[in-house]
């Protein structure tokens, strides 16, 4: 072989190299511009996601109970229509208070003071007896009231009438 004829071919081997180092080196820019654009749709996936579970976490929206009212509400409804006691009433917002969103439940007195409120507003609410004589004592707008406040000592009861 010539000279001429080793230099041609040992050119045509490195033209040969340096195309596919060429086609290998624009294969591998291509998958990492690849990867690269999946990592970063990934990650602003993932972003998005932990912000959508913050503003889960934080959202007052999700809280079931969200004013004092819907407290007297709820509390109201398991005394009257569950038939709870006062201490049952208690017990359950307690139970319950992370899933409704209660910082603090109600104490039992606090479920008797609002029981004790909704029995004035419809006992002031209900329909006046015909009479002339029930007009001469309008606060008690002619029913007879009987409370009992009572506070319980061991074992007994002291009555006030």
């Amino acid at each position: 072989m010539s000279q001429r004829s080793k230099l041609r071919h040992s050119r045509e081997q490195w033209k040969h190299k340096a195309r596919q180092r060429a086609d290998d080196n624009r294969y591998l820019r291509k998958e990492l511009a690849r990867i690269k654009r999946e990592r970063d749709h990934h990650q602003q996936a993932l972003s998005a996601a932990e912000a959508r579970l913050h503003a889960y976490e934080r959202a007052p929206a999700s809280r079931v109970v969200q004013t004092k009212a819907d407290v007297i509400e709820l509390a109201l409804k398991l005394f009257l229509e569950a038939r709870l006691s006062f201490r049952a009433v208690s017990r359950a917002l307690k139970s319950l208070a992370d899933v409704l969103g209660l910082k603090r439940p109600p104490c039992p007195q606090s479920v008797i003071n609002w029981v004790m409120r909704l029995s004035i507003v419809r006992l002031q609410s209900a329909a006046l007896p015909r009479g002339s004589a029930l007009r001469a004592a309008p606060f008690s707008n002619g029913w007879l009231w009987l409370i009992d406040i009572s506070i319980t000592l061991g074992a007994g009861k002291i009555l006030a009438l």
